[in-house]
């Protein structure tokens, strides 16, 4: 029969894999989501934030696969203090929320890309495209100006376009969709602190075992 510490160093392989999972799926988010804000911006920095977490996720679950495979004390006491500074990492991330903060960095970023359909004609396509939308407030923002509305604020299917434009601004869409990701990315982030304090407890527990395992072998 198994016995509690091979059992415990397998769960352990289980985690850290998950962990490695989620490191690279965070990772993958924070790239795609990088573009979405001007480069120097403040929330332009946090994604990169993000990704320096998702870097420590990937290599907590590559050194908790190794220190559980290999049953070494040091590896897993280093894999133990990445789990800690990560889940410090993710509290103060969860205290530092602000959704205020949040519409106005979206805002300054649709209002940025308007002004520069203005001057370069198609800045705003990609965001009409995958939003739905059209203009700032609304297509009314293409009319006033005497501006060609573009193919990007109809609907289109098999190369024809709606008649209607969409109703609904860019600023109102947007701001709403990144509100909702803005929330799911708390979510997470909770989500995170608890299975870390997990892997913590799991890893302690381990170690404990793997103690007790070299002191037998001492007598």
């Amino acid at each position: 029969m198994p016995t509690i510490r091979v059992c415990l160093q397998w769960t352990s392989v289980v985690f850290s894999t998950i962990t490695l999972i989620v490191g690279i799926l965070a990772a993958l988010a924070g790239v795609y989501e990088l573009d979405k804000y001007s480069e120097g911006s403040a929330e332009h920095l946090e994604k990169f934030i993000q990704l320096g977490m998702a870097g420590a996720l990937i290599l907590a679950g590559l050194i908790g696969c190794l220190g559980a495979i290999f049953g070494s004390i040091k590896v897993m006491v280093v894999n133990l203090a990445v789990l800690l500074i990560l889940m410090v990492a993710h509290i103060w991330k969860v205290s530092h929320y602000n959704e205020t903060k949040q519409l106005d960095a979206t805002e300054v970023y649709v209002m940025d890309l308007w002004m520069k359909e203005l001057t370069h004609p198609g800045a705003m396509n990609h965001l009409q495209q995958e939003y739905e939308c059209c203009g700032d407030k609304g297509s009314a923002d293409y009319k006033s100006l005497n501006i060609k509305m573009p193919r990007s604020c109809y609907h289109t299917k098999d190369g024809l376009h709606a008649l209607l434009p969409y109703g609904e601004g860019c600023m109102a869409v947007v701001k709403r969709a990144y509100l909702q990701i803005y929330r799911y990315e708390r979510l997470v982030h909770c989500g995170l602190i608890g299975y870390e304090v997990v892997g913590i407890i799991l890893g302690i527990t381990l170690c404990c075992q793997l103690t007790n395992k070299t002191r037998r072998y001492n007598y």
